[in-house]
């Protein structure tokens, strides 16, 4: 009756939830350079869930992999050289897994939580490319979905890699684009659980690729998201977006339903990360004689104390700002470049020519490039954080 309601009336149900999920296949991440890279990359694209396929991750990994990410991670492990897939949870996001399934063959995880006090289940997948297994492995899906006796007002998102394509037209472009016959377990999951292509929703008549190769030239929308038709209206944005890396896009969702607010400013606190910064710790020690001078005609201890702490309190936050400014204006080149990505990206959707497809090359090369290099230098300078809290 609420629901009636609701719909007639064109009221909202608005929810308490904000939070990020991204996706992409990463085409295996067992060197440690290109995995700490792309740890790194995903912590500057602040999501809050994040799905990964090909990871080639193995039993004897996972725990080395646990240490190096900051949150939680949820495994269906390959091999060390194909399959395998990943959902990473941001550390201290309200997710409250209550069921983690994976299958054997690291094709797909399946976490069924409470998210922001809202009941959500989650399903990444990297599915075969043939069609026979294909079909065996969407109906696996929707039997392990099924065997979950989901609450009424639980949400369903499914995202990956689903190497299908769902419209012949819009969704390929090169080769002969054909929708499979494992499209119908695709229509057949989405009917049990009324769950729609959020992305072809939003952008009914776009061509837009995540996965391209240049020799023949063949182009595929393979990954997307499917999710209850319920939570729709609270989709903020869904994109495709430049990766690091790897021969797919990524793909992107907010979700929010909470209306903004306005934020005056909040107080100042010391970012403990500071601590590990010789260069703040040499620049504090060097300058303590100079405050310890300065307050000598204070007799009491306690006001030279307050004194004292003061100093380092303006010193600490006209360093951090430097030093954000700093991070931000290697990050504004890495950001020009994702839009130019983006530019010549659509550019190939739209003009898959070999001069358009080999000037995304160079641009992705040089993006990989510039980011590895900004990171691996931020390491050695001790800068491997996020911006000070100032």
């Amino acid at each position: 009756m609420q629901m009636f309601f609701d719909i007639v009336t064109g009221i909202s149900m608005k929810r308490n939830l904000n939070f990020k999920i991204l996706s992409f296949n990463v085409r295996g991440i067992r060197s440690f350079d290109k995995r700490k890279a792309l740890f790194h990359w995903l912590s500057k694209e602040k999501s809050n869930i994040i799905f990964l396929q090909e990871t080639y991750s193995t039993p004897e990994v996972e725990n080395i992999w646990k240490s190096q990410w900051r949150g939680d991670i949820f495994f269906s492990h390959g091999s060390e050289h194909s399959r395998g897939v990943m959902i990473l949870l941001k550390e201290n996001f309200a997710c409250e897994v209550k069921v983690h399934q994976e299958d054997e063959q690291g094709r797909f995880v399946i976490l069924k939580s409470l998210t922001q006090s809202q009941p959500f289940v989650y399903v990444n997948i990297y599915a075969p490319n043939k069609v026979k297994d294909e079909c065996i492995f969407f109906e696996e899906i929707q039997k392990r979905l099924d065997e979950l006796e989901l609450e009424e007002n639980c949400e369903v998102i499914i995202g990956g890699d689903f190497n299908v394509i769902l419209d012949a037209d819009l969704d390929g472009t090169g080769g002969k684009p054909q929708v499979k016959e494992s499209c119908k377990q695709i229509d057949n999951l989405c009917s049990s659980f009324d769950l729609i292509d959020i992305w072809r929703i939003r952008n009914p008549d776009v061509k837009r690729f995540t996965w391209r190769q240049k020799n023949p030239i063949v182009q595929r929308r393979l990954d997307f998201w499917l999710i209850t038709s319920s939570i729709q209206e609270e989709v903020e944005n869904v994109d495709i977006i430049p990766a690091i890396r790897t021969d797919h896009s990524a793909i992107s969702m907010h979700i929010n339903g909470i209306e903004e607010i306005r934020r005056g400013p909040s107080f100042w606190k010391f970012n403990s990360s500071l601590l590990e910064d010789e260069v703040y710790i040499k620049l504090v020690t060097d300058k303590y004689s100079d405050w310890l001078e300065e307050g000598k005609d204070l007799q009491d201890p306690r006001v030279l104390w307050d004194f004292i702490k003061y100093k380092i309190r303006c010193e600490t936050i006209t360093y951090s700002k430097q030093k954000a400014r700093n991070r931000r204006e290697k990050l504004s080149a890495l950001d020009m470049l994702e839009e130019k990505i983006k530019e010549c990206t659509v550019k190939c959707d739209e003009y898959p020519s070999p001069e358009n497809l080999n000037d995304l090359e160079i641009l992705q090369t040089e993006y990989d490039r510039q980011y590895e290099y900004s990171f691996f230098s931020q390491r050695v300078s001790g800068q491997d954080e996020p911006n000070p809290a100032i």
